[in-house]
């Protein structure tokens, strides 16, 4: 009896025993599991680009015939290394500077349409590509023009998605003003998204109209510019879109041009050229975006213009 009560105290203890080592070896590896997984939350690391953008600040063109240079400047990342790149073919390769100041000089044929756009590569292997674009657009040669004539200005200008263009050089030899107010082009996508921009000598607030209606006003901002962004609002078709400068004294200024709204293209397929519509006092350029949809640039001539007749 004694024997058999001896085996049941030792078999309890063992039991209890296995137990406690059970329970230790269960609390263990649960403290280990979630060590681990606190530090691999803490050492996952979040790649921060801070990066300085690569932006175009000056663009000027000179030269004559196949001798025509362009000239870029901007700033960048110091001491990066830029890729500059014509309808996505690799064109130059450059660094900018410890400040991070660059310039490049380019030779350019008359008759080719460029698209420059800068791929950035910084320290780590990481690339950026910058979110502006060059356009560099020439008149079409007349078949019908005198050889000793000299050819018009090719229409220049940087765009990027979601702002105003800027337009650097245009073939119409100005844009439509009307004293201190000059209407600059008009941006706008598939979806009725439109941006008017300008530029103003004087301070006041600028009213937009399509037709008769007024539509918005802005503030003219620093350095004279203004614009005002806009979602789906124009409708399709043409009509007047017009900007009034007004003053506390009353209108100042107004510039009208004739407007057009261009049905979506049917045209699927994939180009870094742009598809240019170019009528005598108004060109409208449309650019695919990286992410889909399509966004277009209306720029227009000045009222004494002259006109510019491209042969189909």
């Amino acid at each position: 009896m004694k024997s058999r009560l001896f085996w049941m105290i030792a078999t309890g203890m063992a039991l209890a025993f296995l137990l406690l080592v059970a329970v230790q070896a269960t609390s263990f590896f649960s403290r280990a599991s979630g060590e681990d997984s606190q530090e691999a939350v803490v050492t996952e690391t979040t790649v921060e680009t801070g990066f300085v953008p690569v932006i175009f600040r000056t663009i000027s063109e000179y030269g004559t015939g196949f001798d025509t240079q362009l000239r870029l400047s901007g700033t960048s990342e110091p001491e990066a290394v830029l890729i500059l790149l014509n309808q996505n073919e690799r064109l130059r390769q450059i660094r900018a500077d410890e400040e991070g100041t660059w310039n490049v000089d380019i030779r350019v044929d008359p008759s080719e349409t460029m698209v420059l756009e800068i791929v950035m590569f910084v320290e780590g292997g990481l690339n950026v590509r910058g979110d502006e674009t060059v356009f560099r657009i020439p008149v079409p040669p007349s078949e019908t023009a005198d050889d000793g004539v000299e050819s018009q200005a090719a229409l220049i200008m940087v765009c990027a998605p979601g702002g105003p263009t800027r337009i650097v050089q245009t073939p119409f030899g100005g844009s439509p003003t009307d004293g201190p107010l000059t209407m600059g082009p008009i941006d706008y996508d598939d979806s009725g998204g439109v941006i008017f921009s300008g530029t103003t000598e004087e301070e006041g607030r600028v009213r937009i109209f399509a037709g008769p209606q007024a539509i918005g006003e802005t503030r003219v901002g620093a350095g004279g510019r203004w614009n005002f962004i806009a979602g789906n609002m124009l409708p399709m078709g043409e009509y007047e879109i017009a900007a009034e400068l007004i003053k506390s004294d009353g209108v100042k200024a107004r510039v009208s041009v004739p407007f057009e709204r261009l049905a979506p293209s049917k045209n699927t397929e994939v180009s870094s050229l742009p598809d240019i519509r170019y009528e005598p006092f108004r060109w409208q350029v449309r650019r695919q975006l990286l992410g889909g949809g399509a966004q277009y640039t209306a720029i227009f001539a000045p009222q004494d213009a002259e006109a510019i007749i491209v042969e189909e």
